[in-house]
């Protein structure tokens, strides 16, 4: 995914300002009539059902390829309680109008701001129409009917909504310094304590001492049903917790134990106090932060001026994910291991070829 396409689409939450919604009802919208029916508006400016439908579409593919390809039943995902009282239904076709609403935003401030697309945008664009079109799967080809016309203009909108993006974050400091980034890396065993926290606190200590005379500290809990064994790289603000703060206090070269209460005692060795590597890996990452607040400052203003959105919410009720889209193949046991290796070429080949390409021209894909 394009980093500038992640961020957006990570701030939609945040960014959020809920629009009016009408209705209560469900429309009967036959799919050829999609392209005349109006879904929103923002002001004067139409929104309509092809391009909503086709935002949806794309998210409803997406996610069910990436659930089958994490072993997941999709005859029942989109009924799913995502554990906000929200169906995943729900959910995803409230981000996808909110995608929308936030790309149109954008787009009208960059006409605003005289933005436009240059012949290299223009021909990625271009570029990005045609290989959608050509890998796109026969299933969401006729759940969209989408047209290369008609791609073009939302892609083209997307493209004009990133420039508005860059214009908001083009004063970022792009200066880290080494201590704001500064990462620590620590390994450590978490022995469970269970019914018994005498028993455990004893074999914590055991396992510390081991591990103090060399012994690989992986293989001593694999040596335990109640023992689990990982690594954590972290900075200032992370890892706020028994943990974290423990693994703070130590120096390269030191190990320690600590209880957390509800988890058991963790055996700590501090692989690194000042990790140069992850610290360089880390100093992007404050960037795009420091990219997002001014973003989220100068998107906040920029809503002040905008009309207000409304969502028809009887004709948008006209999309459901009722249908599964994504088709899982089909494979016998003598294939299965060959089958799954293509599966994943495929996933992969798809996600370059189609769905990272329209993703470096959206904000909305998702």
């Amino acid at each position: 995914m394009n980093k500038f396409t992640r961020k957006l689409v990570l701030l939609l939450a945040v960014l959020l300002t809920a629009g009016t919604l009408a209705g209560c009802g469900r429309t009967k919208v036959t799919l050829e009539n999609y392209p005349t029916t109006v879904v929103a508006t923002l002001g004067d400016t139409k929104i309509y059902l092809d391009e909503a439908n086709y935002q949806a579409r794309y998210n409803q593919y997406t996610s069910e390829l990436y659930y089958n390809m994490y072993g997941y039943d999709l005859s029942d995902m989109w009924d799913t309680d995502i554990g906000t009282g929200s169906t995943l239904e729900e959910y995803t076709k409230k981000n996808v109008m909110s995608a929308i609403y936030q790309t149109y935003v954008l787009k009208a401030k960059a006409e605003e701001l005289g933005l436009v697309l240059d012949e290299k945008e223009t021909a990625k664009v271009a570029e990005t129409v045609k290989s959608t079109m050509e890998n796109m799967d026969e299933a969401l080809k006729e759940a969209t009917a989408i047209t290369e016309e008609r791609l073009t203009e939302i892609l083209t909108n997307n493209a004009l909504a990133m420039k508005a993006y860059e214009y908001a974050v083009k004063d970022v400091d792009t200066e880290v310094s080494d201590e704001e980034a500064a990462q620590r890396k620590i390994s450590y065993i978490l022995v469970k304590d269970g019914d018994d926290a005498a028993a455990a606190e004893t074999l914590a200590e055991e396992l510390k001492g081991k591990a103090e005379a060399g012994e690989d500290m992986s293989a001593l809990a694999d040596e335990h049903d109640n023992c689990t064994y990982s690594q954590a790289t972290y900075g200032a603000g992370d890892y706020d917790n028994t943990l974290g703060n423990f693994g703070r206090t130590l120096a390269t070269g030191e190990f320690g134990s600590v209880y957390d209460e509800g988890y058991g005692w963790y055996v700590v060795y501090c692989d690194s106090d000042f990790d140069q590597e992850a610290t360089e890996k880390e100093k992007p990452v404050i960037v795009e932060q420091r990219k997002g607040e001014l973003f989220q400052s100068a998107y906040a203003e920029w809503l002040k001026d905008m009309p207000k959105f409304k969502v028809d919410e009887d004709v948008w009720s006209a999309i459901t994910f009722d249908k599964t889209l994504f088709v899982v193949p089909e494979t016998t046991s003598g294939e299965e291991e060959t089958t799954s290796a293509a599966g994943e070429e495929t996933t992969s080949a798809e996600t370059s070829e189609s769905t990272t390409a329209q993703e470096e021209t959206t904000t909305a894909a998702e």
